[in-house]
């Protein structure tokens, strides 16, 4: 796309939110028209400084790229930021002003549900955690001044006004910005520094900007002396209640000792005469409990937590547990945005793990008792959710990697593998507050564990998957072998030596030599040609070849020696098979000493008859000179010769013709036309297959350590891993995870499997990525259902 036609592109779409809102807007108090004005007029100028900024910081990366194409993008995302920066800014304006026209439906958004789980509504996760993070840190940092703009707020629209839909809020002021740059083809990495500097050159410089907004309606005489006001409500409270643990604290500590009774519960605020004790909804507008005491809180819980026993998988409601721990303590709460959509992420992420089905019962019973420690480590750190190498992330990862596969005994709870993990989860919930180090001393702890694990199970699988492809081999081989001996030896009489010779000796060198070299082989290709040429050399059309055969027979007879001491063959039964080869070629070249000789007499006396019977012709001729001719020719020397050429040319066709050998390109046809697995019982009521079916195709892209799902019957099921594909005659070989063989299928067998479901595959991608793809891609569905 060109960058005039971005430009374009960029102005429509201000044009078209434009021409959606006219005829609709509402009639804005004059307070807050005159706010909407010189607020926007603020955050525009301020908008319009970063890009400078921006330019610095992405030439540099630039420079400092390691590779062409990262290079290129971030060199085309400068060069547009400079065309599109103005629409950006304007873009930006324009979605703030818009945030101004509050409707009432705005505040009846439930702030559980799924479709509001801002951390997932982007493609880009990292962008999405970059957004919300500078949201809360803004929310935590301003929430005072960010309180009386509510308030005042409040007083001039006609609907509560709360801090997710204060039009100049965070919230509304970052999901301006991501949506005016949204629509730019930008390298991730330069939407990434974008955002950054946004967040440092306006997110962060927040207060004044409240402070200015706040002021401008004191002039207008809105709520003039609210913050006196707030200041003697919070003095009067602090007089008369208990002080609370953890007011100001930001780390992941407080849980364990309020859980033994060393402090009291993590705070809320006390509840007066109009406000419930427990969860209040952020519509209220009470300032949202600090990240420091939410952590208090589930910390108590994670040391608390009861979980049912038998292996039943369990998933907590958190928004629940929270709501009556504050009721239980008397007080009221109210959670950040960006706390509740983290709380409810975490509880669709286990929602996820704890309906794999790849895993079994009693294991996902086991990872999901890990749910509350990775809430905490996802409410102190958000980039827990970008972060693929986080410590957490991955010990899921490899417990459930290495629980793939296994399936509980009747006395489950002594498996080792079982008892490894459930150890490891007990751990983790007694001993991580806020060091997450933990985690990697577990993820080290259980790759010792699995490390013993595999390599007695790899022992015992090389050997099953050894004895397949040996077996394999040699059922290929003796196919392949007899596809020769069928090429060579049909339907011709040979000599009982030469027999021996084949049966005996060349099958089984042909056969070790399939078996070690393989086909492709030129000792595969030499030691077909010498079967061949033994066959040849007792056919071959006696005397025409003799030439040809004394050429042959010294390199033949050193190869016929060399394959008997590959097989170290009896010495004595060797000599018995040479001395009988010697005596057939003795034979055969007598055989041609006679032939030649019978050969030249019978045309010398066949010559004799017909120029005698061609001068004892009575030859009756026109004329004189015609039979002078004739006379001439039946007596030159030339055509006695040419009569005898005659002859034997026919004797040595009708020789040749009765027997030629196959060459060696059909021979090596033969070969790998060769049927190397016979069809067994089981194939022979099997249907074939067309080659685009999916789930022929299927067999052919199978993964060695693929897992499965194999259902013998409704009575035995169980999972299995393929451990190898042999190869030579198309046979899959499937284990269970101590390395046992549990089944094998021919290529059509496996085809027919996945096709009724009796073979189904599992997915043993990591865990945790596979929940997020998926959490992620049921709310986009949500969302465009909604649309």
């Amino acid at each position: 796309m060109s960058e005039s036609s971005k430009v374009v592109s960029l102005s429509e779409k201000s044009a078209e939110r434009s021409t959606a809102l006219a005829g609709k807007a509402m009639v804005l108090p004059s307070a807050v028209a005159m706010l909407k004005e010189k607020a926007c007029a603020e955050l525009f100028e301020r908008v319009k400084s970063l890009f400078g900024k921006v330019d610095d910081s992405l030439f540099a990366m630039a420079e400092r790229a390691h590779g062409q194409e990262e290079q290129d993008g971030l060199f085309q995302a400068l060069r547009l930021l400079r065309v599109e920066r103005r629409n950006i800014a304007e873009n930006f304006i324009g979605n703030v002003q818009q945030a101004f026209q509050i409707r009432q439906e705005a505040q009846d958004t439930p702030s559980f549900a799924p479709d509001n789980l801002s951390l997932v509504h982007n493609d880009d996760l990292e962008q999405l955690v970059a957004a919300d993070t500078m949201v809360a840190s803004a929310k935590r940092d301003f929430a005072e001044p960010l309180t009386e703009l509510c308030l005042r707020l409040d007083t001039l629209y006609s609907v509560k006004i709360y801090d997710k839909n204060n039009p100049l809020g965070p919230d509304v002021i970052c999901d301006a910005f991501v949506e005016a740059i949204q629509p730019l083809d930008l390298h991730i990495r330069a939407r990434l520094t974008l955002l950054k500097k946004f967040e440092q050159l306006v997110m962060q410089q927040l207060r004044g900007f409240y402070d200015f907004c706040n002021q401008l309606l004191v002039e207008q005489g809105v709520l003039p002396s609210l913050r006196e006001q707030q200041r003697a409500a919070r003095q009067r409270p602090a007089a008369h209640s208990t002080p609370v643990s953890g007011g100001a604290q930001t780390t992941v500590g407080t849980g364990h000792a309020a859980a033994e009774g060393q402090g009291p519960v993590a705070s809320g605020v006390p509840v007066s005469g109009h406000v419930a004790p427990g969860l209040v909804p952020a519509t209220a507008g009470m300032t949202p409990m600090p990240a420091g005491d939410l952590l208090s809180h589930l910390g108590a819980l994670q040391s608390g937590a009861h979980y049912q026993g038998g292996g039943t998988a369990q998933l907590l409601n958190v928004g629940e547990l929270l709501q009556q721990r504050l009721v239980e303590a008397n007080q009221a709460a109210s959670l950040a945005k960006v706390d509740s959509d983290v709380i409810k992420l975490v509880e669709m992420l286990f929602s996820f793990i704890l309906e794999d089905r790849s895993l079994a019962t009693p294991i996902k019973s086991l990872l999901g008792r890990l749910q509350l420690p990775l809430l905490k480590v996802a409410i102190a750190d958000k980039s827990f959710f970008s972060k693929g190498g986080h410590p957490a992330r991955k010990l899921l990862n490899e417990l459930a990697d290495a629980a793939t596969g296994w399936q509980a005994p009747e006395n489950y709870e002594s498996d080792p593998l079982y008892r490894e993990i459930s150890q490891i989860v007990e751990r983790a919930l007694n001993e991580f507050d806020q060091d997450i180090h933990i985690f990697s001393a577990l993820l080290e702890s259980l790759r010792e564990f699995i490390a013993r694990e595999r390599k007695r199970a790899e022992m015992l699988e090389r050997r099953v998957v050894d004895e397949a492809d040996g077996r394999a081999k040699t059922q290929a081989a003796r196919a392949r072998v007899a596809a020769v001996m069928d090429a060579l030896v049909a339907e011709r009489d040979l000599p009982p030596v030469v027999q021996d010779w084949l049966n005996k000796v060349w099958n089984n060198v042909l056969f070790l030599t399939c078996v070690k070299e393989g086909t492709d082989s030129e000792a595969w290709s030499r030691d077909v040609r010498t079967a061949r040429d033994l066959v040849w050399s007792v056919q071959a059309p006696m005397p025409e070849a003799r030439k040809q055969l004394l050429s042959l027979l010294p390199t033949l007879q050193e190869r016929l020696r060399e394959g008997i001491e590959a097989l170290s063959y009896n010495a004595f039964e060797a000599r018995s098979l040479f001395a009988g080869l010697k005596e057939i070629y003795r034979e055969r070249f007598a055989l041609a000493q006679r032939l030649t000789e019978e050969r030249e007499r019978l045309v010398k006396e066949q010559v004799a008859r017909e120029v005698q019977a061609a001068t004892a012709v009575e030859v009756v001729a026109e004329t004189p000179a015609e039979t002078a001719k004739i006379e001439a020719v039946a007596e030159s020397p030339e055509a006695e010769v040419a009569l005898a050429e005659d002859r034997v040319a026919v004797d040595s066709a009708e020789a040749k013709e009765e027997i030629a050998l196959p060459p060696m390109e059909e021979i090596e046809q033969a070969v790998a036309q060769a049927e190397v697995a016979p069809v067994t019982e089981e194939q022979q009521g099997l249907a074939q297959l067309d080659e685009d079916d999916p789930h022929w195709q299927m067999t052919f892209r199978l993964a060695q350590g693929s897992w499965f799902e194999l259902k013998r019957s409704e009575e035995e099921q169980f999972r299995c891993r393929l451990a190898a594909v042999i190869r030579d005659i198309d046979q899959f070989i499937f284990v269970n995870r101590n390395g046992a063989k549990v089944a094998e299928f021919a290529r059509l067998e496996l085809a027919h499997a996945l096709r009724s479901a009796q073979l189904l595959p599992l997915d043993d991608g990591m865990l945790f990525e596979r929940a997020l793809q998926s959490v992620i891609g049921n709310v986009r569905k949500k969302r465009s259902e909604q649309r």
